[in-house]
């Protein structure tokens, strides 16, 4: 089982300072965690209740540093611990920027990224960026397709819907080359599962419930079987948030619920602790008790 420490909000404690991800970094690599992931938004507009998955939790205002940048911080300041987005708006970065940057990071971190990727769900930020919303599912899926061709090598040329080109290099080629995990933030469906199958390596659910982790997981091994591939795919996801008598959230409660979510098909668990903890002091506290599921 790995563990993935979500730094999502942790800041806070410091005072919104960002270079305290150093310190609770090398606090997670030091608890035995496997990586850490960041969370992503180019910009935020104002119409937060179009948020799909319930109330969105930050204002619009809100600080939302760029995910690589942010991991390369990491990366200099730790040693083992890998670096997962969780996840990149990945059509929001044109193919050959996005690959260059996590080749970048690939080296820069010794062969430590883990890509989670999605389409996000906010239009304004597509429009800010210059690019159709509306095309957006065609876009992510031959994004992810040039990037793995450029980290193999080149010369590299593609022709598609979207995109068009002829004999390039993207060096530095990353560590990992073509390998470097793409985890997929997308609903499960067959022609998903499909196109995962073809060029990724796993999926990150974006509900908890069992029954959507498992009709989603079986989805997915069936579509690596029939692709012929010998690896299985990897489910990272996270455990139901669980609450105690007073109806605070509780971190003891929340991990008892580890079993059942692995049975469900999860093998890598995502917490974010600042569902559970008050204070710095609190928050080690808190990964000590979630990094005792490693022992």
């Amino acid at each position: 089982m790995k563990l993935v420490l979500g730094l999502f909000g942790l800041e806070n404690f410091y005072g919104g300072d960002v270079k305290s991800y150093i310190e609770i970094a090398q606090m997670g690599e030091e608890l035995g965690f496997d990586a850490v992931s960041v969370t992503d938004h180019v910009v935020m507009g104002k119409n937060l209740h179009k948020y799909p998955f319930g109330q969105f939790p930050m204002p619009s205002d809100a600080p939302w540093y760029e995910p690589l940048t942010l991991l390369t911080m990491i990366a200099a300041n730790t040693s083992s611990i890998n670096l997962a987005t969780a996840v990149l708006i990945a059509p929001l970065r044109s193919p050959a920027l996005l690959a260059k940057t996590a080749a970048s990071l690939d080296a820069i971190s010794n062969g430590r990224l883990e890509l989670g990727v999605g389409l996000g769900w906010q239009e304004e930020e597509y429009e800010a960026s210059g690019i159709s919303f509306d095309q957006r599912a065609k876009i992510f899926w031959e994004t992810l397709d040039i990037c793995q061709s450029l980290w193999k090598g080149g010369p590299v040329s593609h022709k598609g819907e979207i995109f068009e080109f002829n004999d390039i290099w993207c060096h530095p080629i990353p560590p990992q080359g073509s390998d470097i995990p793409l985890l997929f933030g997308v609903k499960m469906t067959e022609s998903n599962a499909q196109k995962i199958a073809k060029i990724g390596h796993g999926w990150i659910p974006i509900k908890t419930s069992r029954d959507f982790i498992s009709e989603g997981s079986e989805k997915l091994n069936n579509a690596f079987k029939e692709a012929g591939r010998d690896d299985k795919p990897r489910i990272r996801g996270q455990l139901p948030t669980c609450v105690d008598s007073n109806g605070v959230p509780s971190v003891d409660l929340t991990l008892k619920e580890l079993e059942k979510s692995m049975e469900a098909g999860l093998e890598e668990i995502e917490v974010f602790p600042i569902n559970f903890a008050q204070s710095p002091d609190h928050l080690r506290e808190v990964l000590e008790l979630i990094g005792e599921l490693k022992k």
